[in-house]
């Protein structure tokens, strides 16, 4: 059995919308088995995927392609996470995310 990758990244709630799944594909940050592969890839049993969600890389098997919809509770019974990698935020210089910005003066 097999499955779309946009729609297994879906499915299993690792990506909140398949079009942020599409998306992903589309820039070639969602690798199988270390390839990049576009979002009708078909996925099987045993295939490792590699992808950003958020502030993390994750690294996970397929362990089961989901028939139909999948439980939020279930979703880490179709996958195996292989690894998990904290990516750091990167702000400019002097920049803290936590106090606002002045705001731009504008032109009457």
């Amino acid at each position: 059995m097999t499955l779309r990758l946009d729609m297994f990244l879906k499915k299993t709630h690792l990506l909140k919308r398949r079009e942020l799944a599409r998306e992903l594909c589309d820039e070639g940050v969602v690798r199988v088995n270390g390839i990049p592969r576009k979002a009708s890839f078909e996925l099987k049993v045993g295939d490792e995927l590699l992808f950003p969600v958020y502030n993390r890389i994750l690294k996970v098997r397929v362990l089961d392609i989901p028939a139909g919809s999948v439980p939020k509770t279930s979703q880490w019974s179709m996958v195996e996470i292989l690894e998990e990698k904290r990516m750091p935020v990167d702000f400019g210089p002097g920049e803290d995310p936590t106090i606002p910005r002045p705001k731009t003066p504008t032109e009457h």
